[in-house]
């Protein structure tokens, strides 16, 4: 059966559309209601639908094709764990301009979660959106400094691509990675913030809450700077305490504020997920609610039957990313959390083995596969 793409409908196209919406967001604006996103999404939808082979044999098989979209809550979603197994892109795996690896799982499979990238102007646009609204608060430039390694040293980490991006869209006249192919360079990093200091400059520090740990370490055993930094300094905290038993991230937060001279207020704990391509931003306390841009939203589902709980009750969280639009925009996760307000709170992952509902929905898409 040929499905056939509509008219001006092709990915180039609306990749280029979407790209030009992302950059002329304005938090609050009204160009993002539901009307307007629920249409984005049925176009994204019958694109997907068309051009995707396996997801769309994982449609049908869950009796859902373009005319039954009424907007972005319909799209069936497609869980992580199945990055591990199919390949998921609008179009030729050829067509690839990048390809993201997940870090790993604790499910005990032994290859890593892929995402195909097909537009890297596309991710661009909704990263630097995000970013300036959110850590930058509306600023155009930012003296900053990263602390993970570079896309350079590590082709397949979706971090590194963000962080070096926002810091070429962004950097102002300090700053910069002090990042090497070992870990960070803190003879480096000490230079940065005694500048920052002596031109009372403030700084956008991005790191992860391991590279903030090591940090805070280093600055408890008695290096620690000789004055705050600058006012309007910040954090952007990056998550990702797996490989460290124990390790707090607010405990890690708090101290590193203390000795930087830094309000709580003054962090910016910044969620992603190597599957979805736009990431949600909260201030201050890990705890809050993390807020994304109009184009990515969220709902909790129960783990077994996979319906929608209602706001405030804790279920799995299930991703509409419009800036996914060359792979799959819907994303089923394994991680627990809940709505509240127009924000999520992220509770941890599941334990044991994955959610019933994950788990049936892996199987019907492994199926689509193989009888594409």
């Amino acid at each position: 059966m040929t499905i056939h793409t509509p008219v001006g409908n092709d990915f180039d196209s609306l990749a280029a559309e979407c790209a030009a919406a992302f950059d002329r967001w304005v938090p609050g604006g009204s160009e993002w209601d539901d009307d307007r996103l629920n249409e984005w999404a049925r176009r994204a939808f019958a694109l997907q639908f068309a051009e995707n082979s396996t997801y769309r044999k994982y449609c049908e098989t869950r009796r859902v094709r373009p005319g039954d979209v009424s907007g972005w809550r319909d799209v069936p979603p497609v869980p992580t764990a199945a990055f591990r197994a199919v390949d998921l892109i609008v179009g030729p795996s050829s067509g690839a301009k990048l390809t993201f690896l997940t870090s790993g799982t604790s499910r005990g499979s032994s290859r890593r979660g892929r995402h195909l990238v097909r537009s890297p102007d596309l991710y661009r646009a909704s990263l630097r959106a995000s970013f300036r609204a959110f850590v930058l608060e509306g600023e155009d430039a930012a003296n900053i400094v990263t602390l993970p390694p570079s896309f350079t040293y590590d082709p397949t980490l979706s971090l590194g691509w963000m962080l070096d991006d926002v810091r070429a869209g962004f950097a102002s006249e300090l700053g910069g990675s002090v990042a090497t192919a070992d870990g960070v360079d803190w003879t480096a990093l000490d230079a940065v913030v005694a500048d920052a200091v002596r031109l009372d400059l403030p700084l956008c520090l991005l790191g992860t809450t391991l590279g903030f740990a090591e940090w805070l370490e280093r600055l408890t055993d008695g290096r620690s700077i000789t004055s705050p930094l600058p006012s309007r300094s910040r954090l952007m905290d990056t998550g990702g305490v797996k490989a460290r038993e124990g390790l707090e991230r607010a405990a890690v937060l708090t101290g590193l504020c203390g000795q930087l001279g830094l309000r709580l207020e003054a962090i910016v704990n910044e969620f992603g997920m190597t599957e979805l391509l736009s990431q949600r931003y909260g201030h201050g306390d890990p705890g809050v609610p993390l807020l994304g841009p109009p184009w990515l939203r969220s709902w909790v589902l129960d783990p077994v039957t996979l319906e929608e709980l209602p706001d405030g009750q804790t279920g799995i969280l299930c991703h509409y990313d419009l800036a996914n639009l060359g792979s799959v925009c819907s994303v089923l996760t394994e991680d627990r959390g809940r709505i509240v307000g127009e924000g999520i709170e992220w509770i941890g992952r599941t334990e044991g083995a994955p959610p019933r509902g994950c788990s049936l929905a892996t199987a019907e898409l492994l199926e689509a596969q193989e009888h594409v």
